[in-house]
């Protein structure tokens, strides 16, 4: 039986893919954007709303009706200091959730969000893609994941994916890992349909509450 899904993040790439599974498999989304023009799918079952996440007022009346809350949310690159925006966003959906009762959310990050787990990645991409481009992003989800690690109401999960690309689904098996941000041995790129595959396939998976899991699959990308 189908479920009420709310999407954050839902006008952007991983986001849409995962609108359109989520359809296929007869769940009942609601998307969530800033602007609902970025939304071009028409369906029965999907509802799309303008909303400001970093309220909690704003927020609160879609969480109250959803089953389970599903982030794909990214944010622009920092320089200086980690982004602040995936705790806050984190801590927002927190409230909301704890106050009606719900317990499922489901975020995807990225590989890398743990520091110590750079010293497997090629010395150009550590020194400089990682540590120069995009720590600062990979520092912001960090503090989200730590958050949640706080909680004693949700069962989350955090979705750590590879590089991510824009290839078509595949039927591939994932690999994962719940201690260290990248799962070694698998292609470091995956696409995002397959990721948005995997976030729906844990959705009801107990073994996936409460972890910040690498995935990754086999064969390349």
């Amino acid at each position: 039986m189908g479920k009420r899904l709310l999407v954050l993040g839902a006008s952007g790439q991983t986001g849409q893919q995962l609108i359109k599974q989520a359809l296929e498999r007869d769940h009942h989304v609601t998307a969530l954007v800033r602007d609902p023009t970025k939304i071009e799918t028409v369906n029965e079952n999907l509802e799309v709303t303008k909303c400001n996440i970093f309220d909690t007022n704003d927020l609160k009346p879609h969480v109250e009706k959803a089953d389970v809350v599903m982030s794909c949310l990214g944010f622009a690159l920092a320089w200086s200091e980690p982004v602040p925006y995936f705790r806050e966003v984190a801590k927002n959906i927190s409230d909301c959730m704890k106050e009606f009762g719900k317990r499922r959310v489901i975020f995807m990050h990225s590989w890398y969000t743990k520091p110590e787990s750079w010293a497997q990645a090629s010395f150009i991409m550590r020194n400089v893609f990682l540590r120069l481009v995009i720590g600062q992003v990979l520092a912001g989800m960090r503090l989200s994941e730590q958050f949640l690690e706080t909680t004693d109401h949700l069962d989350y999960t955090c979705v750590l994916p590879a590089g991510l690309t824009n290839e078509p689904v595949t039927d591939k098996p994932f690999s994962i890992n719940d201690t260290e941000s990248i799962v070694p041995g698998c292609p470091s790129r995956i696409c995002r349909a397959d990721v948005a595959r995997y976030m729906l396939d844990v959705i009801d998976d107990e073994g996936s509450y409460r972890k910040v899991r690498a995935i990754g699959v086999d064969g390349p990308q």
